[in-house]
């Protein structure tokens, strides 16, 4: 049994226990040689088993864990290492503050189509690259889907995932999440989002791990697993989960299908006619492809537009005080702020943003965005004490950056706040490669600012394409300087 404070193979050490499930505990750690937060499995398998069959499945866990070390995708917490101490081995993965589906379904209930639609895509995304890559999942359920303090979603326990069928892991009591430690009802356990023909232990495959998206849409959508008898859930969406939710492997829906299904559903933003020799903005409700997963929060809404543009190089530099007014850009007449309407959330926080963009509710928060430039503002308040806020940014530019190309850091430093500590974050990038809602090709240009009080982390995010941030800056100024925590609200 590991112990806070425990240094394995002489780089993780152990911080803190997190949760424990059936197969073994999950730990918070900290990589010693690269500097970062880590989460660490330790794998406990049964006393009793003989040696032979404790080595088969020690051989077992580091080959899967080896396989999904190779993934690398928005929707994956990702495998760093696999490690042996004293017999006993530990999988390195990505800390994900986060919450699961099953705890978020169980505290807010049944979710809204268009959400649950949103999430059912950004995993299946993920599958479709894990089997592209040869990797199976073995465990998609509630409890292994992440919904990100910032809002990203994550499938993670890939590598341990493909032994969950296995009787070995099948003995212990109940489930604890390991974002929470919370036990998991029997009825959400590993069990219950099987495929049928797992049932008896069988090896798993895509098709199984499509069923299991299935049942877990299935929970998404009723707040229960399907089981023998699955609710009947009306519409586009329930059409989605019954065909993932067929018995006969070969009668599923394929990826393909349910991927063009799911995207007809996902809620995006009205689309303005497009003035000649420009391409269209689109705003796409959706997750950063560009994970941000080691233990950082901060709201992460996407522009899609159909070209790249040119780089804003105004860096808003005057924001370290909330009541600093911006530099006007180089040789350019300076922009007025937009009109801004107060929103005061039932949550205790205050906000401001422009009052002609939309607002929409967002997993912690709320999202204000103009259909006509596809700009965005995404507040998200959450219930964290003893947040590091630049330690928090720092992380996520180191996971951030292999996913893009052009990367440019205008600022990362920390600010200046009556209500607590904050920093701020501000970077242009360009998109290396066309995935679910980031074209290739595009910049970006993004200000995000966490702000850490006694109780609560605020992170506000202001997403725009380059060509319009100059435009839109003396705004989000002014927004920022507005923005009111709950702890003083």
């Amino acid at each position: 049994m590991g112990a806070a404070g425990q240094l394995i193979v002489k780089r993780y050490r152990l911080v803190r226990a997190l949760g424990q499930g059936s197969m073994g505990i999950v730990w918070e750690g900290h990589d010693t040689l690269l500097d970062r937060a880590v989460a660490v499995r330790q794998v406990l398998l049964p006393p009793e088993l003989r040696e032979g069959r404790r080595a088969e499945l020690a051989q077992r866990l580091a080959r899967e864990a080896r396989q999904a070390e190779r993934l690398r995708h928005p929707h994956i917490a990702a495998v760093h290492d696999v490690a042996e101490e004293d017999g006993t081995t530990y999988i390195v993965m990505e800390l994900v503050r986060s919450r699961s589906l099953d705890g978020v379904v169980a505290s807010e209930g049944p979710l809204a189509p268009e959400r649950a639609a949103a999430i059912a895509r950004n995993v299946l995304s993920a599958l479709t690259y894990a089997h592209a890559s040869g990797v199976r999942h073995g465990d998609v359920r509630p409890a292994n889907i992440l919904i990100g303090h910032d809002g990203r979603v994550l499938l993670a326990d890939f590598g341990t995932g493909a032994l969950a069928a296995d009787p070995a892991f099948g003995r212990s009591g109940p489930e604890r999440s390991p974002a929470h430690g919370n036990p998991v009802s029997a009825t959400r356990g590993a069990s219950a989002f099987l495929a049928p023909e797992r049932s008896g232990g069988a090896a798993p495959t895509a098709a199984s791990d499509l069923w299991s998206l299935g049942a877990t849409l299935h929970l998404a959508l009723t707040a229960r697993p399907p089981g023998t008898a699955p609710q009947d859930v009306p519409g586009p969406l329930g059409t989605v989960m019954r065909g993932l939710l067929a018995k006969e492997p070969r009668r599923r829906l394929s990826p393909e299908a349910a991927e063009h299904a799911l995207a007809e559903l996902q809620v995006a933003a009205p689309v303005p006619a497009s003035p000649a020799g420009r391409s269209r903005t689109r705003l796409i409700a959706g997750i950063a492809a560009a994970v941000l997963v080691a233990g950082a929060v901060g709201g992460w809404a996407i522009l899609r537009p159909g070209s790249g543009t040119a780089v804003s190089r105004t860096p808003l530099a005057a924001t370290a005080s909330p009541s600093a007014s911006p530099s006007p850009a180089p040789s350019k007449k300076p922009a007025k702020p937009l009109k801004l309407k107060s929103y005061r959330s039932p949550a205790g926080w205050r906000a401001s943003a422009p009052s002609a963009w939309t607002r929409r509710p967002t997993d912690s928060g709320i999202r204000w965005y103009d259909p006509r430039s596809g700009a965005q503002l995404t507040v998200e308040v959450i219930a964290q004490a003893g947040t590091d806020p630049l330690k928090e940014l720092s992380d996520g530019q180191v996971s951030l950056r292999p996913t893009m190309t052009a990367y440019r850091k205008i600022r990362l430093k920390e600010t200046p706040s009556k209500y607590g500590t904050a920093a701020d974050w501000e970077f242009t990038w360009t998109q290396r490669r066309s995935q679910a809602y980031l074209a290739k090709g595009v910049t970006y240009h993004q200000y995000r600012r966490i702000i850490a009080t006694e109780s609560t982390t605020s992170v506000l995010t202001w997403t725009t394409t380059a060509d319009q941030w100059d435009r839109l800056r003396p705004t989000l100024v002014k927004s920022l300087s507005l923005f009111t925590p709950p702890a003083i609200g």
